[in-house]
């Protein structure tokens, strides 16, 4: 009976392996995958956004079709552009908005990281302008939800800042119906439209990177 050696020496010796073959073999997907990333790194969202000279940072929102593509406000879209503080012991930002439907409450949505917060409801001016000049010392609601309530969250650390304006479709007053009063977030004030719309009118085009910090102590007392 043959051992593993008498075995092993009677296959037939295996063809020779070509490294040549191999790259020619590999060189169009290695060329189309080159000029995929040559495309991303051009492309805006792989460009990372610098800060203005004041140091503050901006992102933009824009109303968008049912393709989320951007409809410019050349053709009746609504915009806005926000400036914000890249770190800080609060979150403080400036929300300037154009092209709004006036007549109608907005509210002011802010995802921190994977939790969403209603943080105002406001009103455009007659020419459908927004202003929205604001500083968060932690994320939390500040509008009736319902039972899409998050728990606050404090801006300590790094977060990825998603904004987003959409309609205010709460009752005009008062709190949420049908929320026992024991749920967290019940006793939130309403101050929306009544109708139940709480259609999307600006998404974002970029992500917001804030750092949040400690506050210093006072040492001056």
């Amino acid at each position: 009976m043959a051992n593993d050696s008498q075995r092993q020496s009677d296959r037939p010796a295996a063809a020779r392996f070509s490294y040549a073959t191999l790259l020619r073999a590999l060189l169009p997907t290695l060329a189309a995958t080159g000029i995929v990333a040559f495309f991303l790194a051009r492309s805006p969202a792989a460009a990372r956004k610098k800060p203005r000279a004041d140091g503050k940072m901006s992102v933009t929102l824009s109303q968008k079709d049912s393709s989320f593509q951007p409809i410019p406000p050349s053709k009746g879209g609504a915009s806005a552009e926000v400036l914000y503080e890249p770190t800080g012991p609060a979150f403080h930002f400036v929300l300037r908005a154009s092209g709004l439907p006036p007549n109608h409450h907005y509210v002011l949505e802010i995802q921190a990281d994977t939790a969403t917060y209603s943080v105002t409801s406001r009103a455009p001016d007659a020419n459908g302008g927004l202003v929205i000049d604001t500083t968060l010392s932690q994320f939390e609601e500040g509008e009736c939800v319902g039972t899409n309530f998050d728990q606050p969250k404090p801006v300590t650390g790094r977060h990825s800042i998603k904004l987003r304006l959409k309609r205010d479709g709460s009752p005009a007053s008062g709190t949420m119906p049908g929320v026992p009063r024991t749920a967290p977030g019940a006793l939130l004030a309403c101050h929306g439209n009544g109708d139940g719309n709480y259609d999307y009118v600006l998404q974002e085009n970029e992500i917001a990177e804030f750092t949040g910090v400690a506050s210093r102590p006072d040492t001056t007392r």
